[in-house]
């Protein structure tokens, strides 16, 4: 699956690519909403994986932009910030992962969306 990690931590970034390319998957990284937005335009992706807090747009304002370029974007927000949850649910989100999380955890949430 082609997937663009959008996270503004160049640690989480780094390990999330890692993990992802380990399993198979093409991976590209944006280091903000802006930068993330730009590679949404130009490429199809599978799966977003978005940060909630970062500089400049948050994780929210980003999805919300790419939900309204491509209703079938399937986003997973991987935040610290717990109270964004439902709203990312609500607003078209297909996963919530609350940082810190087992690693395991975004390869299954991945596989959940390649199955379907």
């Amino acid at each position: 699956m082609k997937i663009l990690i959008v996270d503004d931590e160049v640690d989480i970034l780094t390990l999330f690519k890692d993990v992802l390319e380990s399993v198979g998957h093409e991976v590209d990284i944006a280091i903000d909403g802006e930068s993330g937005l730009k590679k949404f335009r130009n490429k199809k992706y599978d799966v977003i994986v978005m940060d909630y807090r970062m500089h400049g747009k948050n994780g929210i304002d980003v999805a919300e932009e790419m939900l309204k370029m491509d209703r079938n974007t399937k986003i997973i927000f991987a935040s610290a910030d717990s109270s964004i949850k439902e709203k990312a649910l609500e607003m078209g989100a297909v996963g919530f992962l609350l940082k810190p999380f087992d690693i395991d955890q975004i390869i299954k949430e991945v596989e959940k969306i390649e199955k379907n």
